[in-house]
């Protein structure tokens, strides 16, 4: 095959694109070299600039029927890091594994998605002939920041509300379907200044912080579970406050993580992050004011069993595999989610090689093996569709 995946995967594991760091110009452009050698005189493809070096592309095989299925994969990595023993770009094959940034997340996945794109463009290429339904292959930016590529995908309508969309995200060789919400706050317990040898005279906000992460943690475990995507949860990932080690502190700031699930809303947050700065000034009998400023908000999204994708890509893992596939949630937040939360698709779906425990992690790889099944299922889905 000229489109091996696991070879296409190294090729894109050697070439950088971190973010923060290099960006995705270098593998934008391998990418769109592939998609080059592939396409019929009839297909589309585009390029857009989102930022300085950092694009989107796009290419389309236009079918007889205006419906389309979209592979959609983020060109992006985390930094490289430290702690590693094999070379983060060096996309190194031992025992079955390639390793390197982004060999799990997800350049496999994108590796497998673009051979399957290619080898079916140069089919019809080839055959003079078009798909029954479009096909078409987006690669993203940003996706490990803050999913600047998934917006200007929408914005530039490359995805519509009624598109069948599968990113390749690594997940275990599950279907994953559904997303807690992503919420970020800044959230900031004032009190009042004093000196440290009369705390009497002050309220500690450092102190009155530590009271009110522990009421905004109970209330959040004790919010209801939802059965497909489980327990909403909480992370304050950052912290500071004071501004003199012998001074009553007047202010103290923390960043709030919180992945949220069905039925609450971004109301019920504000509400227990207000109420845990009262329960701050009832415990210490002190007055305790508190700010609390959105970051970024993310919806929920729920799982749809009836989805058509899900269930095309059902049969396309039970074509290729001879087994029906686990279907789960997705523990982070993806370009698909944002697609789904933004136009209201339902049909929205991840599925790819590797594990999100490999992800973002010294030493990450993922199994050739995982590439080629991943490859295989991809390709079933795609003869069908076509």
């Amino acid at each position: 095959m000229e489109w091996d995946a696991v070879e296409l995967a190294r090729r894109l594991v050697r070439t950088e694109s971190t973010n923060p760091g290099t960006g995705e110009a270098g593998i934008a452009d391998l990418i769109e070299s592939e998609l080059k050698k592939a396409l019929p005189s009839y297909g589309t493809l585009q390029r857009v600039e989102v930022s300085r070096g950092r694009p989107v592309i796009m290419a389309q095989l236009p079918g007889r029927s205006a419906q389309e299925l979209v592979f959609i994969c983020h060109m992006d990595t985390v930094p490289l890091g430290d702690g590693w023993t094999k070379d983060p770009l060096g996309a190194e094959m031992e025992n079955g594994r390639i390793y390197g940034r982004g060999a799990c997340d997800m350049k496999s996945g994108l590796a497998a998605a673009l051979s399957v794109f290619c080898e079916t463009a140069q089919h019809f290429r080839e055959s003079g002939e078009r798909p029954a339904k479009t096909l078409k292959f987006i690669a993203t930016m940003d996706e490990e920041g803050d999913m600047a590529g998934a917006q200007e995908v929408i914005r530039l309508g490359w995805v519509n509300a009624a598109s069948l969309v599968a990113d390749t995200e690594p997940t275990d060789g599950q279907i994953q379907t559904a997303h807690k919400g992503r919420y970020w706050y800044s959230y900031t317990i004032s009190g009042r200044a004093a000196h440290a040898s009369r705390p009497q005279d002050g309220a500690d906000a450092v102190a009155g912080m530590a009271r009110a992460i522990c009421s905004a943690g109970k209330s959040i475990s004790e919010l209801t579970p939802d059965p497909f995507l489980g327990q909403s949860t909480i992370v304050f990932g950052q912290i500071s406050g004071g501004i003199h080690p012998y001074q009553v502190p007047a202010k103290c700031t923390v960043s709030v993580d919180i992945r949220l699930v069905p039925p609450y809303s971004a109301d019920d947050l504000v509400r227990i992050l207000e109420k845990a700065a009262a329960d701050a000034s009832r415990e210490m009998d002190r007055e305790f004011g508190c700010t609390i400023e959105c970051r970024g908000a993310r919806p929920w999204i729920a799982h749809e069993e009836k989805a058509e994708i899900l269930r095309r890509l059902r049969e396309a893992v039970y074509s290729a595999v001879g087994e029906y596939p686990a279907v789960g949630p997705f523990p982070g937040y993806t370009d698909t989610a944002v697609i789904a939360g933004t136009l209201g698709n339902i049909n929205c779906i991840s599925y790819g090689p590797g594990s999100l425990e490999q992800a973002h992690r010294p030493d990450e790889y993922v199994r050739v093996d995982d590439i080629r099944r991943c490859r295989d299922v991809y390709g079933c889905l795609v003869k069908k569709w076509t």
